[in-house]
Formats: C-alpha cells, sequence, structure tokens
C-alpha cells in the first residue's frame, strides 16, 4: 500500500447520478422509476439532527455517496466512500472524497476496523452511522450505485468530450493529445489509467477532475440529454437512494444551481500497519479540519 494513495475511482458517476435522478423522474412514469430507485431507509434521520430536515425550506442537506460490488443481494465491500454537502444560499457544493481503507469507529464492533467493512457488515444504514460518527456531521441521505452499471450511466447521457492532456494507450483504447469523446467503456479506462511515469496517480486525478466537469456540465443542462429513456433505465438499474419522490424535486427547484459548483476535498493521512493490517490513518487534527469546514457548509 502507497502512502497517501486516496481511492478515487468513479467519483464523478455520483454527482451525475444526483443530477439524472432529477431528470429521468420528470420523464418516465414516476411510480415506476421510484419503485425501482427507492430503499426502505426512506424515514431514517440522522441522530444529529434534533429536529427533521425541511428542504422546501431550503435548508443545506448531506448526501453519502456509495460505490458497490454487490453480488445480487449479496453485499460485499464498498470501494468508493464519499460525502457531499449542498448549501442552496451559497450555490455550492463540497465533495469529500473517504479512503475506503480508513481505520475508524464502526457502531457494535469492540475494535476500530477498515471504513469499507462497515457496508459488508450492516449494509448502507451501518455505513451511514459510522461516517456521521467519524465526520461529525448528520448524514442526511445516501445514493448507492453498483460500479458495473457506471458504462450505462455514461453512455445514457450519450457521451462526454474532454481536453486530454497527453496521449497514451490503456486496456486497448488510444486517447490522443487534445480534446476526446469517450463513451462508457473509454471513460473507465480513461480515468484507471496510472502508470505513465512516477506522476501517475497524481495525473489520473487530474483526468478524473476533467471527467467530473464535463459529467456535471451536461448532466446540469438537461435540455441537453435526449435519450430520457435509456438514463432512466440506467439509473433504475444501478441505483438506489433514500431521497422521496417529493424530496427530488424540492432539490430539483430550490437546488440545482448549487449542483454546478463543486469543490472537492480530499484527507490528508498515511498508510500504517497495525496489528499486521494496513490502513489509512487520518490524524485527528485532519479530521477535526474536514469537519468544521463541512459543518459551516450546512450551517451545522
Amino acid at each position: 500500500m502507497k502512502s497517501k494513495q486516496w481511492i478515487r475511482k468513479h467519483k464523478w458517476v455520483w454527482i451525475s447520478a444526483l443530477i439524472l435522478l432529477l431528470a429521468a423522474l420528470l420523464f418516465i412514469p414516476i411510480y415506476e422509476a421510484y419503485q425501482s430507485i427507492s430503499d426502505p431507509l426512506a424515514e431514517r434521520q440522522s441522530n444529529l439532527r434534533e429536529e427533521a430536515l425541511q428542504l422546501e425550506k431550503k435548508e443545506p442537506f448531506s448526501v453519502l455517496l456509495l460505490g458497490v460490488d454487490d453480488d445480487g443481494e449479496v453485499r460485499r465491500n464498498a470501494g468508493t466512500i464519499m460525502v457531499l454537502t449542498v448549501n442552496p444560499a451559497v450555490q455550492s457544493i463540497k465533495l469529500l472524497h473517504i479512503p475506503r481503507e480508513t481505520r475508524v469507529d464502526i457502531p457494535g464492533q469492540d475494535q476500530p476496523d477498515k471504513l469499507n467493512h462497515a457496508y459488508k457488515t450492516g449494509g448502507v444504514e451501518l455505513m451511514m452511522e459510522t461516517v456521521e460518527e467519524f465526520v461529525d456531521v448528520p448524514i442526511d441521505y445516501f445514493v448507492k450505485i453498483n460500479m458495473e452499471g457506471v458504462e450505462d450511466v455514461v453512455d445514457a447521457m450519450g457521451g462526454i468530450t474532454v481536453e486530454n492532456e497527453k496521449a497514451f494507450s490503456y486496456e486497448g483504447y488510444h486517447f490522443r493529445k487534445g480534446r476526446i469523446s469517450l463513451d462508457g467503456k473509454q471513460a473507465l479506462a480513461y480515468i484507471r489509467m496510472r502508470q505513465l511515469n512516477e506522476n501517475g496517480e497524481e495525473e489520473r486525478h487530474e483526468r478524473q477532475q476533467k471527467v467530473i466537469e464535463e459529467v456535471i456540465r451536461k448532466g446540469a443542462d438537461l435540455q441537453s440529454l435526449t435519450h430520457y429513456d435509456k438514463i432512466a433505465t440506467a439509473l433504475m438499474n444501478n441505483v438506489k437512494t433514500n431521497f422521496t419522490i417529493k424530496e427530488m424535486f424540492q432539490i430539483k427547484k430550490h437546488f440545482q444551481a448549487a449542483l454546478q459548483h463543486l469543490d472537492s476535498i480530499n484527507m490528508q493521512g498515511s498508510a500504517k500497519k497495525i496489528n499486521g493490517v494496513y490502513y489509512d490513518v487520518i490524524d485527528d487534527s485532519e479530521i477535526k479540519k474536514i469537519s468544521e469546514i463541512l459543518q459551516k457548509h450546512l450551517d451545522y
């Protein structure tokens, strides 16, 4: 395990998922869509909130974004873990990337464990509780996507276009320098490549940022999305959430401007071997700093 090498794969999918959930519901039968993506945790209220969240009053909210590789009904570890906070007053989003192997206290366990094990042990609910305690901010909602469906989401948008800084080949694809168009499979290969040189991980992060910006730009411009049936199918087959239909429309009404202003946050830590197991260890001072940023953004 390399120090400070964080899991960033597919982070762009979550922003598009939130936006496209709203778009899809406008153009497909609402009951069918909601039955496909809804989860029984819809009534959950964060333990850190004394009063229920009211989106109709434009109150800031948070979302846990999970990328999983479930096999049918069998839960596996969560490979991508992020916290997204949305504040309509300042019209912005903050997106925190948490390394999946971060050493944390998991409710109900006697010893610290890797964060991604919380999902395998107790599903989304335990994952929300664990992250909530770790960053000390309320977690109001979740969006979970099966990573096998990432290609479908990008393809449903009709592909994306990015500016590529360096030509390279990977997984059978050649990416020339300059502005290039990517379909779902190509987008995955584009952000996975990290072995160009000693700065491979940093350059991969930059490519991911480009993809994020393009997906947000295209996803937020609902008028540019023409394949609504494909978008709906991609989401219904691969996404689960505890947003209600009413909440989705409230977000579209009050929060869409914020969805176009994204600020990414990365936790700084190091890889350490503890009792024979490697973890990503985040110092208390770093956790406190991140918590204060998110708390301020949530007006919490």
